[in-house]
């Protein structure tokens, strides 16, 4: 038995939880904290979220369910390393066991 990859496991999280936060955290920081029409900040009475803020905002928003969905992938690869790790086990089984029936016919011709 042979152990299962981490691999599948990293790429998932990392497309669905670094990248975005990264995202944030970069799209935060190099654009601008104050609106281009002079428009006041913030939520309400007629105020928008400066560019800055909302990705802050939509972060917010999406960080749940792409906490979710990271969580999903990993119990969907899972699932699938462990469906192959039996299935390479009943083979290997399958294998040993026709292989001992053969050389046990070419210990004893007679039979």
């Amino acid at each position: 038995m042979e152990p299962r990859s981490v691999r599948p496991y990293l790429i998932a999280l990392g497309l669905l939880w670094v990248v975005p936060a990264v995202l944030v955290l970069v799209l935060h920081v190099v654009l601008p904290d104050h609106n281009a029409s002079g428009q006041c900040s913030g939520i309400g009475f007629g105020c928008t979220l400066t560019p800055a803020d909302a990705v802050l905002f939509f972060g917010y928003l999406g960080a749940l369910p792409l906490f979710l969905l990271g969580l999903l992938a990993c119990l969907v690869i899972a699932i699938v390393q462990s469906r192959r790790q039996r299935r390479a086990d009943a083979d290997a089984d399958a294998d040993a066991g026709a292989g001992a029936a053969t050389s046990a016919g070419a210990e004893h011709p007679d039979a």
